[in-house]
């Protein structure tokens, strides 16, 4: 596992990621493993986060969309 916290583009496809853009290389997602959500401690920045864990044809990659940030490719799989 190799964290990146990298800015990637995605497109949706009916409000889900269906394809992820990431230095020059576009990679189709096959299958979305889990979400969950996190929010910032109350007295730090309001940032949410709506995590993804997916199966690309690039490995597992887990991404996140923040509303302070957008979205970001948090980890890669090995």
């Amino acid at each position: 596992m190799k964290l990146m916290m990298e800015p990637i583009d995605v497109g949706l496809n009916r409000n889900q990621p269906s394809i992820i853009c990431w230095r020059g290389g576009t990679y189709d997602v096959e299958q979305i493993l889990d979400t969950w959500s996190s929010r910032g401690p109350w007295w730090g920045s309001d940032e949410r986060r709506s995590y993804l864990l997916l199966v690309t044809t690039s490995g597992v990659m887990e991404i996140f969309h923040s509303n302070l940030s957008g979205w970001m490719l948090s980890r890669m799989f090995d």
